[in-house]
């Protein structure tokens, strides 16, 4: 196809009469613009989040807030405050009952204890990492059309394209859409519903590299709070203005203002301060215990380094995969690979990123 393209070019290039006495050098530079060779990337998603309307100054604030389900308290909030244009990162291990506590704030599970209370002129938008939002039995045209029954069949095909929906494709039924398909779906229905509050349950999951930057800018622009749950190391940092961190062993929230880089900082040093603190006293047994910790350190610094490595390079091996699907080959055979090649490659960077956050407890 590329080939034919390039001939096609070629010819018509040639056919091009570039002299001055019938055009102008300037409209001849004109002409020969439009016949450029076309460009080889892939197309990239179009996002834009906007707000309806400015909220109050006090966003979300809890009280005495416990959560979890009947018989099993997953950690205690306590009282705390989410404030108008605050990006908060809300971390902790899986299981920790982060998506709960989105589904708190939402009231679609109650709190333990405690209470949610939502700030005035506020409208909520949510992305579900599950996706439970979006109905499998609807098309991609049924689901715009359930958040904005105004739109066209025309305005939402060209909608839709702006997510990389192009075509027939609008049709076909959420039940057949892959993950990263589903994801970009969500955004799309996100972003007609001009909330001035971004619930996000991670994100990024299963969205290409290039999908993932858009997002990040697009988030970074953005004109309103944002509580965000995310395994996304480079788009906590990017975004995060204050950390709520989840302490799964004592059961407890702990928060801090400022990006992830310095609550990392903040936690480094005081591992360091509460281990010289041991170390004295216990001066009879500080010379073998600590040769013994930093040599421990040493070799877990080393591991981080190394896992980063990795990372990098498994996120700049999907960004290769994902541009190779998005101008497939003819062979069926050679596609089949590159998809199941993309797929082991994130798995491995998701064990990873796993691990990584692991390593930095």
């Amino acid at each position: 196809m590329e080939t034919a393209i390039a001939k096609k070019w070629s010819v018509l290039s040639k056919d091009v009469d570039t002299t001055t006495s019938m055009l102008s050098p300037e409209e001849a530079q004109r002409r020969l613009a439009a016949l450029r060779e076309p460009s080889n990337r892939p197309p990239q998603l179009h996002l834009h989040l906007h707000t309806d309307q400015r909220s109050g100054e006090i966003v979300l604030r809890t009280h005495d807030l416990k959560i979890g389900y009947p018989g099993k308290v997953l950690f205690c909030a306590g009282d705390i405050e989410l404030r108008r244009l605050q990006c908060t990162a809300l971390i902790g291990p899986n299981g920790a009952g982060k998506t709960t506590f989105l589904k708190t704030i939402l009231e679609k599970i109650p709190p333990v204890e405690g209470e949610v209370e939502l700030g005035s002129s506020l409208k909520v938008g949510y992305f579900a990492q599950a996706h439970e939002d979006l109905n499998p039995e609807r098309t991609l045209v049924q689901e715009i059309e359930s958040v904005a029954p105004e739109m066209l069949l025309a305005e939402i095909r060209d909608y839709l394209a702006r997510f990389l929906f192009t075509g027939e494709e609008a049709f076909k039924p959420v039940s057949v859409l892959s993950g990263g398909e589903r994801g970009r779906l969500a955004l799309a229905k996100l972003a007609l519903t001009g909330a001035n509050l971004l619930l996000l349950d991670e994100p990024t999951n299963h969205l290409d590299i290039p999908s993932q930057e858009v997002l990040q800018e697009v988030l970074y622009e953005y004109q309103g709070t944002i509580l965000l749950v995310s395994h996304d190391r480079y788009l906590i940092d990017a975004l995060a203005t204050q950390i709520w961190e989840i302490d799964e062993g004592k059961g407890t929230l702990r928060t801090f203002k400022g990006s992830y880089s310095q609550y990392h900082m903040q936690q480094e040093a005081e591992r360091i301060a509460d281990k010289e603190a041991g170390l004295g006293k216990e001066a009879v047994r500080v010379v073998p215990k600590k040769s013994r910790i930093t040599a421990d350190d040493r070799q877990k610094r080393e591991r981080v380094k190394e896992v980063e490595a990795l990372i990098d390079q498994l996120e700049a091996d999907l960004a290769v995969l994902s541009h190779k699907l998005e101008n497939p080959p003819n062979d069926a055979g050679k596609v089949q690979k590159l998809g199941t090649e993309y797929v082991r490659i994130q798995k491995e960077l998701e064990t990873l990123m796993d691990e990584w956050g692991e390593l930095l407890k």
